[in-house]
C-alpha cells in the first residue's frame, strides 16, 4: 500500500493562530493507527502535484498574506475542483475558508473578486475584527469548538443545506442560530482558528475516513490508545471552555 498523501497549502502564509496543529493532528492520527504518510508543501507560484492527493489543507492568514496567496490558489482552482470531485478530503480554515469561497472581498477594497470557489459562498469584510470564541452544532459531528479572529465573514450562498452547522456561540453580535461553515462533497470549511482538529477528534476522524475512502483505505483507520489519550485531553479542554461559556457540557462522545 502505497502511502497516504497530505498537501500542506502555502504553509508560510497561513498559520496566523495555529492552524499548522490541523497538519499535526492529521498526521499523527494517521501515524498512530499504523498508516504510512507523506507531507508535501507548495508556497504560492510553486508547481502542484500532478497526482491528486488524499488530503489538502489551507489554514488562516493576515490580510495582506491572503492578498498574495490568492492568485495562485484561484489558479490551481480546476485542480482543486477535479481532485474534490476525486474524493479528495479538503479542509479550509480561517482565511483560507474565505478564499476558497466564489468571491472574495477584503477589508479596504471597493470591490471584490474571483475566490477559488470550492464552497458556494462569498467571502464579506467586516468593519472591525471580530474575535472570540466559537461553539457550533453540527448534524452528525456534534458540538464543534474553534476560535474566530478575522476581519472576513463567509456568507453561504445556499445557506443552510451547505452549512457545517449552526453557531451556538461565536464572535458575531446577532448571529447565534445562524449557519456556520460549508461543506461541499469532500471539502470542509469553516471561520474557526483554533486548530480546528486537534479539538475536535469527532470532526479529525470523519474528514480523515473521508479522505481514506477514495482509495479504500477507510476501513484501515482503527483509532487506538493514543487516540483515546488525546481525545480525552480535547474533550477536558472542550469542558472547561463550555463551563466558562455557560453552555451546557458536551458530550464525552464528540
Amino acid at each position: 500500500m502505497s502511502a497516504v498523501t497530505i498537501l500542506d497549502v502555502f504553509p508560510g502564509h497561513f498559520d496566523q493562530n495555529g492552524d499548522s496543529g490541523n497538519l499535526l493532528a492529521l498526521r499523527r492520527r494517521l501515524e498512530w493507527a499504523g498508516l504510512d504518510v507523506v507531507v508535501a508543501s507548495v508556497d504560492p507560484g510553486d508547481a502542484w502535484p500532478a497526482e491528486a492527493p488524499d488530503f489538502v489543507l489551507v489554514g488562516g492568514g493576515s490580510i495582506p498574506a491572503q492578498r498574495d496567496a490568492l492568485p495562485s490558489l484561484v489558479a490551481e482552482s480546476s485542480r482543486l475542483g477535479d481532485w474534490i470531485a476525486g474524493g479528495t478530503a479538503y479542509l479550509a480554515v480561517a482565511g483560507g475558508y474565505a478564499l476558497s469561497t466564489a468571491i472574495v472581498h477584503f477589508p479596504g477594497d471597493d470591490a471584490s473578486q474571483a475566490g477559488a470557489g470550492v464552497f458556494p459562498a462569498r467571502s464579506e469584510p467586516l468593519e472591525s475584527l471580530a474575535t472570540g470564541m466559537l461553539v457550533v452544532r453540527s448534524a452528525g459531528l456534534g458540538v464543534l469548538h474553534g476560535y474566530v479572529n478575522l476581519r472576513q465573514r463567509v456568507i453561504l450562498q445556499d445557506a443552510p443545506e451547505h452549512a457545517l452547522g449552526e453557531i451556538v456561540r461565536g464572535p458575531w453580535t446577532g448571529m447565534d442560530g445562524r449557519p456556520e461553515g460549508a461543506i461541499a462533497g469532500s471539502a470542509f470549511g469553516s471561520h474557526a482558528h483554533g486548530p480546528l482538529l486537534p479539538k475536535n477528534p469527532v470532526l479529525a476522524d470523519a474528514f480523515i475516513r473521508l479522505g481514506l475512502a477514495r482509495r479504500g483505505l477507510a476501513e484501515r483507520y482503527v483509532p487506538g490508545e493514543r487516540h483515546a489519550h488525546v481525545d480525552e485531553l480535547a474533550r477536558r479542554a472542550r469542558a472547561s471552555l463550555a463551563q466558562r461559556l455557560e453552555l451546557p457540557a458536551p458530550d464525552p462522545a464528540s
